[in-house]
């Protein structure tokens, strides 16, 4: 009987492509870019373990410029490279972008190959860890001007972060016809919750805290009455409609809200006053949009040197003193 041929093994095994990428080596960079903060993670495994750089760090910017963000990526490449005892042959990155950047503003050797998913979800946890940090202790102060016998409310307010992050700051106006500066006080903490939970969704999982700093008992009031169902004939349409706008945003989120004297020099009912006098006077005035954003950055810079940093460590401890 003639024997059947059989076909050689192959030289090499097949490797599927999935199990190809699983297999890879090297560093993963994942990052997680957003309008005023930026947060990263550097994921490589040593001795069979995941180890991980993420930022922004103490003293690093929470809102870098590209160069900035390349820095800081590099340093965290460094620190692993340091820990390796090697300079690691490829870093691949969660996106294009990313690629792009760290390929202009830095040397390290980026490759187009796509990231091991284990080594993703482990960066991804890494950022998410670092936003859980980000939202402890979260202070947003929010505050209202109204020029005589106008219709226009300015509303202002700052996002300020416990661990010294770059302050949010944000300018608007609305238009009460009823409420007057009780409805823009109330529009102000409206906007400036809705900015805050736009940076921060985690919130609405009962992840962090927030406390809000309003110097308008009257605003306070009201929002009380709305959220227990007793509201006053004097209760006007305008503030009830922002009440409960205020009230269906925070749902979810563990907030409390603390009323502070104006004009009294707290450093963050002070520039949120500046930005909601600003917005107000400009949309008077009409003050082109480009201007408008110039002034606004000009308050930013002045926020970053208010030491409002320095205030919420104040605060803390004193709250710890107390209990």
């Amino acid at each position: 009987m003639t024997a059947v041929p059989m076909p050689a093994p192959p030289m090499s095994r097949f490797v599927p492509a999935l199990v190809a990428v699983n297999e890879r080596h090297g560093v993963t960079v994942l990052v997680d870019r957003q309008p005023n903060l930026c947060r990263w993670a550097v994921h490589t495994i040593i001795d069979g373990k995941d180890f991980i750089v993420s930022g922004p760090g103490d003293g690093q910017a929470t809102n870098p410029s590209n160069r900035e963000l390349a820095a800081q990526i590099s340093q965290a490449v460094a620190r692993i490279a340091k820990r390796t005892g090697e300079t690691p042959s490829q870093v691949f990155t969660s996106d294009w972008a990313t690629a792009e950047l760290l390929r202009a503003k830095s040397d390290l050797p980026v490759t187009d190959l796509t990231a091991p998913p284990a080594a993703l979800a482990a960066a991804r946890e890494a950022v998410a860890e670092v936003e859980r940090g980000l939202v402890s202790g979260l202070v947003l102060a929010c505050d209202s001007s109204r020029g005589r016998g106008k219709s226009v409310n300015g509303c202002g307010y700052v996002l300020a972060y416990s661990n010294g992050a770059d302050p949010i700051l944000g300018a608007y106006t609305s238009v009460s016809t009823h409420g007057g500066i009780r409805a823009g006080e109330l529009a102000a903490i409206r906007r400036g919750l809705q900015s805050t939970l736009g940076h921060h969704p985690v919130l609405r999982e009962g992840v962090g805290d927030l406390k809000v700093l309003t110097d308008s008992k009257a605003a306070l009031d009201v929002l009380e009455r709305v959220a227990t169902g007793h509201l006053q004939p004097f209760d006007d349409t305008d503030s009830v409609a922002e009440c409960k706008r205020i009230l269906g945003s925070a749902r979810g989120v563990n907030i409390s809200y603390e009323w502070v004297r104006g004009h009294n020099g707290h450093p963050l009912n002070e520039l949120a006053d500046r930005l909601a006098v600003l917005a107000r006077r400009n949309r008077e005035m009409g003050v082109d949009d480009v201007t408008n954003a110039r002034m606004i950055a000009s308050i930013r810079q002045d926020a970053k040197g208010a030491q409002i940093g320095e205030w919420l460590a104040g605060q803390r401890t004193h709250m710890k003193a107390a209990s």
